[in-house]
């Protein structure tokens, strides 16, 4: 079953054409390279793709609360805030759950005869939720994605204003691994990975349940990861 699709798309810039016509299906497992030389438009096409850029042709399909992770080329803005933070955003959910399981932790302490099982069964059900969306987990996926990336524990509180590329890269491609996406999209990912950052990379990959789309240069870490690629040529 497809979680995007699209059909006869098209951009251009002015009088320049980026991409005409494109068809295109992505499956709910769908492992896709993409490949094509500078100026063909590959970063165009996915930054039309997950919705961040508007296109002049075609129409774009995806499925209801589709949950796309998406890193870009350039590393994430300049923004406040330290690496670390950026990526526990990740987990915004459970960490809301754990605020709303000790509030209600405390109106089990303070509920009177009538109302204790009514505040136990609120914690139940958060707790039930918690469980449900890995919270006794998340810490655990943190420190081996970050490792896995490369950033390591003396970066990680590093502000994000005084953080380098490679290392803003990393921590944007870590946030969207650790987001569990319907549909994960890397843009060159490889290009502030060294070898041991890429071999983890790959069995990421190897063992991600969902869709993936990859643009990179790299054949061989394609050819490890991707069973279709996608080449672009120059408009």
């Amino acid at each position: 079953m497809p979680v995007l699709g699209a059909s006869k798309l098209g951009l251009q810039y002015a009088d320049l054409e980026i991409f005409s016509d494109a068809t295109i299906q992505i499956g709910e497992r769908s492992k896709i390279g993409i490949v094509g030389p500078n100026g063909s438009g590959k970063s165009s096409l996915i930054k039309v793709l997950v919705g961040i850029q508007d296109f002049d042709a075609g129409e774009i399909f995806r499925t209801d609360n589709l949950k796309i992770g998406y890193v870009p080329q350039t590393a994430i803005e300049k923004t406040g805030g330290t690496l670390r933070q950026q990526i526990m955003s990740a987990f915004s959910e459970i960490i809301a759950l754990e605020e709303a399981m000790a509030d209600s932790a405390l109106e089990i302490q303070k509920a009177s005869d009538e109302n204790i099982i009514t505040a136990q069964n609120k914690y139940s059900s958060l707790l039930e939720k918690y469980e449900s969306v890995g919270g006794y987990d998340y810490n655990n996926d943190f420190d081996k994605v970050v490792d896995g990336v490369g950033l390591y524990p003396d970066v990680l509180d590093t502000s994000i204003a005084d953080a380098s590329g490679g290392e803003r890269t990393r921590a944007a491609l870590a946030t969207a691994l650790l987001k569990s996406p319907d549909l994960l999209v890397l843009d060159e990912p490889t290009n502030y990975l060294d070898f041991k950052g890429l071999e983890w990379l790959e069995g990421f990959l190897s063992q991600f349940s969902h869709a993936y789309v990859v643009v990179s240069h790299d054949r061989y870490f394609l050819d490890q990861v991707t069973s279709e690629i996608w080449k672009l040529d120059q408009a």
